[in-house]
């Protein structure tokens, strides 16, 4: 079904794409990943499930500290990965050359014998 489009319609128009894309984008965002059962959430809905205020989930997404995606800006928590990431508790990643330099320089800095 094709529309002719003219100057004074063009408000009209530009109004129901816009309707339309939020549709769409409310969709995707409810269905999310339907084979998993994953469910995309906003800032505002992962700050409710997991209780703490949108400024800490802020800090935690800038110290990389909670799984997250980003689109156009807007920041995007997979529940899924979320539940994941509470079950595996603060464990924090593991640096082997790091874990390394630290034994390394606490030998050679703390034995005088």
């Amino acid at each position: 079904m094709e529309h002719q489009f003219n100057f004074e319609s063009l408000p009209k128009a530009i109004s129901l794409l816009y309707d339309e894309v939020k549709q769409i984008k409310s969709l995707i965002l409810e269905t999310g990943s339907t084979d998993s059962g994953d469910h995309l959430m906003t800032i505002e809905e992962t700050s409710d499930f997991l209780h703490v205020k949108k400024q800490t989930l802020y800090a935690y997404v800038s110290k990389g500290i909670i799984p997250h995606s980003k689109r156009a800006g807007r920041l995007y928590f997979s529940k899924n990965d979320l539940i994941q990431w509470i079950k595996e508790g603060n464990k924090r990643s593991f640096d082997v050359e790091e874990e390394a330099k630290n034994i390394i320089s606490k030998r050679k800095g703390g034995s005088h014998g």
